[in-house]
């Protein structure tokens, strides 16, 4: 009789064979920080929360860095073996709490720099792979986020202030770049197949000029700003109103009956006006900066992450996001989030506007935590039917 060592008793709850989903993981976890760290972030400004949040470097760091690489993750992993996946969610879960005890501490520094390690590791062979070299930029783009996780910590830990702060307002372009990429990769696919459920045809798809564009402005206004942030921000505007053309040619107004599309496309909207915002506020001399960055940070980023999360986790269990009208409450609420963060860097109610940003945020997420987890016991059977137009998937590979 074979009797299994007393040693190797992690190995029964997670064998080397055994397949996980990063998304399963990855979003849970994901859902689960957001949900609690704007109000935790709240409760820091009033000296209740941690410290780590109360400065607004400090919470802009932890949603930049802390949850952006979850959803990257649990989007680009894919399956892989749960001892395996084990280790990048434990390393990320680790690097969360050593982020918020003590940011700057050399803790904090190394599992930073373990998860991003790992990630890179993973990932930019896989994206290298591809041959067109649109699809390749998300290999320098992915491994800049993952050395600036180590550089804004190291930066904090010399006591570098200004480059601290430079580099977290900076590589705000850099999470709106991966969006637009992401984000452009969803829509175009399944607005295709929702014109061709209704007999018509989408001839502006992936839109490989326009994204060309949007990769070399935004790359140009990275690069740009530390030595000409006025061009930076021409550049910025330019990069918002391409954004804005490629989802009018979308013509999503044919997708009515579709509120999970209608949703994506508010997000990628939020990021053009976001990108405009963030390009006149660098015009005007750094006026409103932290309320433009807002329009990317929790309108785009809020709006895609949650549709993406439910998008992702339906389609894994072959039920299709145009018929989960939870999706459009997720999104009001996030939408209200977005609105009033705005309004709140422009209003004499600021803490009350703050409150309610707070809250909405909290909501939404909650929303797709709620899918997340009701879809963990629901067995990846055939559908009934499939529609053309929900199965949509982004091409991580080459564009068509």
């Amino acid at each position: 009789m074979k009797t299994t060592p007393s040693g190797n008793w992690f190995a029964r709850f997670l064998p080397g064979e055994t397949k996980a989903y990063a998304h399963q993981w990855f979003f849970t976890a994901a859902c689960i920080y957001a949900v609690l760290i704007i109000p935790l972030a709240m409760l820091a400004r009033y000296g209740s929360g941690p410290a780590a949040l109360a400065i607004p470097t400090g919470h802009a760091f932890e949603m930049l860095f802390g949850l952006a690489p979850a959803l990257i993750a649990g989007y680009l992993l894919g399956p892989m073996p749960a001892r395996r996946l084990a280790w990048y969610l434990g390393l990320w879960l680790l690097a969360r709490m050593a982020g918020l005890i003590a940011p700057f501490a050399w803790p904090t520094l190394l599992f930073n720099a373990l998860f991003v390690l790992l990630l890179a590791r993973q990932l930019l062979p896989r994206l290298w792979a591809a041959k067109k070299w649109r699809n390749r930029s998300l290999v320098p783009l992915i491994g800049l986020i993952c050395a600036s996780t180590v550089a804004i910590i190291l930066a904090g830990r010399l006591d570098d202030v200004l480059l601290y702060r430079y580099l977290i307002d900076e590589s705000v372009l850099l999470f709106a770049l991966l969006m637009l990429f992401i984000g452009g990769r969803m829509l175009a696919p399944a607005a295709a197949g929702e014109f061709y459920r209704q007999g018509k045809e989408l001839e502006a798809r992936v839109q490989p000029n326009i994204e060309a564009g949007l990769i070399l402005t935004l790359a140009a206004a990275f690069l740009l700003a530390p030595v000409a942030p006025l061009l930076s921000g021409i550049l910025l505007v330019i990069g918002g109103i391409l954004a804005g053309v490629r989802l009018f040619r979308w013509q999503l107004w044919h997708c009515l009956a579709r509120p999970d599309l209608i949703c994506l496309g508010l997000g990628y909207g939020w990021l053009a006006l976001g990108l405009i915002l963030l390009g006149w506020a660098k015009l005007d001399g750094g006026h409103y900066f932290s309320t433009a960055v807002h329009a990317i940070t929790v309108g785009a980023l809020g709006t895609l992450a949650t549709n993406v999360i439910v998008r992702v986790t339906l389609l894994h269990v072959k039920q299709y996001p145009s018929r989960i009208r939870l999706i459009v409450t997720m999104t009001g609420f996030m939408s209200i989030a977005a609105t009033t963060r705005i309004a709140a860097g422009l209003s004499d109610y600021r803490e009350e506007l703050l409150m309610v940003a707070a809250t909405g945020w909290s909501i939404a997420f909650l929303f797709a935590l709620y899918v997340v987890l009701k879809s963990r016991g629901v067995p990846r059977g055939k559908p009934a039917a499939t529609p053309s137009a929900d199965t949509g998937k982004t091409v991580s590979g080459e564009a068509p």
